[in-house]
């Protein structure tokens, strides 16, 4: 399985799991997956991690604004399909019905030059070669007023299964537990 991993999901790893990898084991299974390319970080994935939370994952993983880490999403085409798919099937319609056709052709462009959109062609195109996942802490409920659905909702259109970063981790990285017990007298 080869899982592409979103932005929100890194921010989460950096925030709620590495405070707690005191010996680097998790930061080193996230590089290596990474590395391996069974976990991809899109080019436009490590762009947002640059500016989201104050650069946040930048600073904690480094290594992910290099360009061994990244895949490139330059030469990705959508093919008219796909473009069919974002008119009918990814569009909110009573956000799309608010626009007018010029406001909409801005948005709709806006959408796919998105890291989002970006991550979903991705799945789309390789989904025939390979079994992909895409890694990302979204649900489905769209109440930020956007013109598009989130990521789960559209991955279920062109059948790409989601998933969040813990299912990810508790099927891919064994948690080795030393607990340290401390005597201490109450008196």
């Amino acid at each position: 399985m080869k899982a592409i991993i979103d932005t929100c999901s890194l921010v989460a790893f950096v925030r709620y799991y590495l405070p707690f990898d005191k010996d680097g084991k998790l930061r080193d299974f996230l590089e290596r997956q990474i590395l391996e390319r069974n976990l991809v970080v899109i080019d436009k994935v490590a762009v947002e991690c640059e500016r989201q939370s104050h650069g946040l994952v930048t600073s904690a993983l480094p290594f992910i604004k290099h360009a061994k880490y990244k895949t490139s999403t330059s030469s990705l085409i959508a093919p008219a399909r796909f473009h069919s798919l974002i008119d009918n099937n990814f569009v909110i319609g009573s956000e799309k019905n608010r626009l007018n056709e010029a406001e909409y052709q801005l948005v709709r462009e806006e959408y796919l030059q998105s890291a989002d959109c970006s991550m979903i062609l991705y799945a789309y195109s390789n989904k025939c070669t390979e079994d992909v996942t895409i890694i990302t802490e979204e649900t489905g409920y769209n109440n930020d007023g956007k013109v598009f659905k989130k990521i789960p909702e559209n991955c279920k259109v062109i059948n790409v299964k989601t998933m969040k970063l813990p299912e990810f981790l508790k099927d891919n990285y064994v948690i080795d537990f030393t607990i340290t017990v401390t005597a201490t007298t109450l008196f």
